[in-house]
């Protein structure tokens, strides 16, 4: 029996895409499709993630096309809108994203692609109806379609960038956390004397995508990095890192020598680096101490969130904290051969304890799971926040989509990334 999704927080491929391309200064998306496509992505992407709108509303370039174009092709609407877009738009590039509706009637976007570029338009495209899958494909394919067709352009950077890393698997948006999460990961990692390529937020344009072909290492955060990395494996030989989760608190510090180890870096300087980075979140942890087990922090909590979100914050609770997952509900929907790594890691986080562990992008059965957990800590987006009321037990946001809160650099990853989630559970916990 065929049951259909309530609530998927999932979005499409086209989304994906504009997440993307969205979050690399000086790129310019170009929608070709019907208007509400571009609508759809600023009510239900954008406004949900509060301090995240680089263009500041709705009015991003669409080709808005209609029952006209459906029938006899839209190739001229396309040209004529990409013609608009660099009169008005200041860019450095601009990408051609196209919607389910171009993409049935078969408009031929590689060749309205070439004849942009003919013109001297700096441009590429990527195929992205929604059809393809959710928001999470269209990351992937909006990353292939730069990765691929750059090099094109002929700006591409040719001499080697020494101790150079790029960073795959954060998407932007997709975690309301991206860009301050990225930031820590950079941080770090420069700490040990590397050049980290972080690709998305501030200070990220064409001139760190063209240098990604030069990394010594890709470093893959979530599974949704994986299709990059083996892109640049099989094309350039750079060597792939995956990690289990989001590298929080002490596993910072494991990440860090990880990397070490790989690239021959100096150890002492590496260790010494950690030393004080753990050294300055124990301080934290002492400073917690009293109103941890004042106001007893030690609960069994649920968590909704994306895979490597769970993974990395669910290990941080446990082993430093001390509190116990109850449910996990992983709302990514990973693909099936991560799912079996995902449970051993999950379910093992606690010897001896039985941690459910949930995938799911299906609304009313989240709720289900976390009511009928009854745990006594809900961790999630603004789509749980009811059944925590109605368990009567503290609640913090910290997954897609958000309602309460405006995120401009703030994370969760690394060392500086614990405190903030020290301070948050600890507010949630103590405001209730």
């Amino acid at each position: 029996m065929a049951h259909h999704i309530e609530g998927s927080r999932n979005s499409c491929a086209l989304h994906g895409a504009l997440q993307v391309i969205e979050a690399i200064e000086g790129v310019v998306p170009v929608i070709h499709s019907t208007a509400g496509c571009g609508v759809q992505h600023f009510l239900g992407v954008n406004r949900l993630n509060a301090g995240s709108d680089r263009f500041g509303g709705p009015p991003v370039s669409n080709s808005n096309i209609s029952e006209k174009h459906v029938v006899f092709g839209g190739s001229s609407r396309l040209r004529e809108q990409l013609k608009n877009t660099v009169k008005i738009v200041e860019g450095d590039l601009y990408v051609i994203v196209t919607g389910c509706s171009t993409e049935m009637v078969g408009d031929d976007i590689p060749a309205m692609t070439k004849e942009g570029r003919d013109q001297d338009f700096q441009v590429i495209y990527a195929n992205t109806p929604g059809f393809r899958g959710d928001v999470h494909q269209g990351y992937q394919l909006a990353v292939k379609a730069l990765i691929e067709q750059l090099p094109a352009l002929g700006k591409g950077e040719q001499s080697s960038v020494e101790g150079l890393v790029n960073i795959w698997g954060i998407v932007p948006h997709q975690d309301p956390f991206w860009a301050g999460n990225l930031e820590e990961i950079g941080r770090l990692l420069e700490g040990i004397g590397l050049k980290p390529n972080l690709l998305f937020g501030y200070d990220q344009g064409l001139s760190s995508w063209n240098r990604v072909p030069n990394a010594a290492l890709n470093i893959v955060v979530s599974v949704w990095g994986d299709s990059p990395a083996m892109l640049l494996e099989e094309r350039y030989g750079t060597p792939v890192l995956k990690l289990e989760g989001l590298p929080v608190g002490s596993a910072a510090g494991r990440f860090l020598q990880t990397v070490s180890d790989r690239l021959n870096l100096d150890l002492t300087h590496t260790e010494n680096f950690i030393k004080s980075e753990e050294k300055r979140l124990n301080t934290y942890l002492a400073s917690l101490a009293d109103t941890y087990y004042r106001a007893g922090f030690q609960r069994e909590f649920a968590f909704v969130g994306e895979s490597s979100q769970v993974a990395g914050l669910s290990e941080f609770l446990t082993g430093t904290l001390g509190l116990i997952p109850r449910t996990l509900i992983i709302t990514d929907n990973p693909p099936e051969y991560a799912r079996e790594a995902l449970l051993s890691r999950l379910t093992g986080l606690v010897e001896g304890y039985s941690t459910e562990v949930v995938f799911s992008e299906d609304h009313a059965e989240i709720i289900d799971q976390v009511r009928s957990g009854a745990a006594e800590l809900v961790l999630g987006s603004a789509l749980e926040e009811q059944v925590a009321l109605a368990l009567g037990v503290p609640f913090l946001q910290l997954s897609f989509p958000l309602s309460d809160k405006v995120v401009l650099s703030r994370g969760y990853s690394g060392y500086r990334g614990a405190a903030a989630l020290l301070e948050d559970l600890g507010s949630a916990i103590l405001s209730n």
